[in-house]
């Protein structure tokens, strides 16, 4: 569930403020996938955006919480008391995906480890494995999505406009810069198939569509948030 990715910014912005969060992740869009490790490397270890893999890592290391499980439900009781979704932890979803290693991810966070930007490999992949198995709804997702559009759950307005940017200028990876000129919107996929976009200070469209192109995003997704937009 990438999806859930500009939450756990927008938590993190809330709980530690705009310095500290972004003295560990940048800013920067990537023409790289999500999972590109050949960037991280190019960067001497610096993730480009939260929206990636790498910055996802790190973000689940400042989490607050003693270990994985308490983390991943902080976070998750936080998002389900502002936004009034009913988000939960897929504990079957999170055995599948311990059982097979993802040695992608774990190149990732030990480069980030040895460039400083992150402590405890394994306390962080688990952290970011717990987030990514976090389940519910399309409407729960929409309602996380609102998060982003009005002042419900009195989120600072400068925060939401942080990660509303992020969607925009990297939401969906190689292929946010030419959606950002054809649609517009801040959106943000997942390789679930899940897509959650902003039309700001209006509402939050939220959809579920498996079959991925090649940037790892929503097919159909895209198609109904280009075929929306274009109606108006």
């Amino acid at each position: 569930m990438s999806v859930v990715k500009p939450f756990v910014l927008l938590f993190l912005l809330e709980k530690l403020g705009t310095q500290v969060v972004f003295s560990y992740v940048g800013r920067e869009p990537s023409r790289e996938p999500f999972n590109s490790l050949k960037q991280l490397e190019a960067d001497e270890g610096w993730s480009r955006n939260s929206m990636l893999n790498s910055g996802a890592i790190v973000l689940a290391s400042l989490l607050p919480g003693q270990d994985a499980r308490s983390r991943c439900s902080n976070l998750c009781q936080w998002l389900n008391q502002c936004s009034h979704c009913h988000l939960f932890l897929d504990e079957a979803m999170l055995s599948s995906v311990r059982s097979v290693p993802n040695q992608r991810n774990r190149a990732i966070a030990t480069l980030l480890a040895q460039s400083g930007y992150l402590d405890g490999v394994e306390t962080a992949l688990d952290t970011y494995n717990h987030v990514c198995c976090l389940c519910g709804t399309v409407a729960d997702l929409a309602l996380l999505g609102m998060l982003l559009v009005d002042d419900r759950g009195g989120i600072l307005p400068e925060h939401r406009h942080t990660v509303l940017t992020l969607m925009t200028t990297c939401g969906l990876y190689q292929a946010s810069s030419r959606f950002a000129f054809e649609v517009g919107l801040p959106t943000k996929s997942g390789v679930s198939g899940a897509i959650v976009s902003v039309v700001p200070s209006q509402g939050a469209i939220a959809c579920y569509s498996p079959p991925l192109d090649q940037a790892g995003n929503s097919v159909v997704g895209l198609f109904l948030l280009q075929q929306l937009t274009s109606a108006h």
